[in-house]
């Protein structure tokens, strides 16, 4: 399934002849400036925010997502991600909307059962409501294999099923060829779902061990 680069819901039509510019380093760091500027940020370098504090938290055991359409998001998330249909339920009472109803379908990844909740809703008029596409930044699926090569592999073969990749191939890092100047040291492409949710499909991830081994504690744009 082919999706515009910019969707509709982020950028007026107007902007999003502009969007573009949003994968140049430079202009994300122009626009993050006003904020540095007035101290709610710590800096306008997204590579300066470093990966050192180690999570409670091992691992994210399911990640439920609104969509409008559970077949068509079904079909999506199993011809682009290769992942498995598990089951879908019945329609039943949402659990905190009044008069709204919910039906899920749980998708599973290789060695993940269930760990993908696509969640189509109706109002009380029983009209279906999606997602806004704007209630998170992006989440990341990371691909068999986990290496550079299989990143790549996996964009070449979107763009020759022409889908459209919105960011990347990139490394999230400062190194050439591929750094973005990012944080986190993995390889990865995006892509926007049917609902325009932005989905990260990544590997290599660093870890703080070999990052630390490489720049101790130094962050991103003190390191040379």
């Amino acid at each position: 399934m082919t999706v515009a680069p910019i969707p509709p819901n982020v950028l007026p039509p107007f902007k999003q002849r502009f969007g573009g510019l949003l994968r140049r380093k430079w202009f994300r760091e122009m626009v993050l400036l006003w904020p540095t500027l007035t101290r709610q940020r710590f800096s306008n370098k997204t590579e300066d925010y470093g990966v050192f504090q180690p999570s409670l938290v091992s691992h994210i055991g399911q990640l439920s997502i609104y969509v409008r359409d559970i077949a068509r998001s079904r079909d999506w998330y199993e011809q682009v991600a290769g992942m498995i249909h598990s089951r879908t339920c019945d329609w039943e009472p949402h659990p905190f909307k009044e008069q709204w109803k919910i039906r899920c379908c749980y998708m599973s990844a290789s060695g993940h059962d269930e760990c993908l909740v696509l969640v189509e809703q109706l109002d009380p008029e029983g009209n279906r409501v999606g997602s806004s596409g704007m209630s998170f930044f992006h989440f990341a699926l990371e691909l068999e294999g986990n290496r550079l090569e299989d990143v790549l592999a996996f964009a070449e073969s979107q763009r020759a099923n022409r889908n459209c990749l919105n960011y990347g191939p990139v490394r999230h890092n400062s190194e050439p060829p591929l750094g973005d100047g990012e944080t986190g040291g993995n390889v990865a492409c995006y892509m926007y779902d049917p609902d325009w949710h932005n989905v990260e499909f990544c590997g290599a991830m660093d870890t703080v061990e070999n990052y630390r081994a490489r720049y101790g504690d130094t962050k991103g744009s003190a390191r040379r």
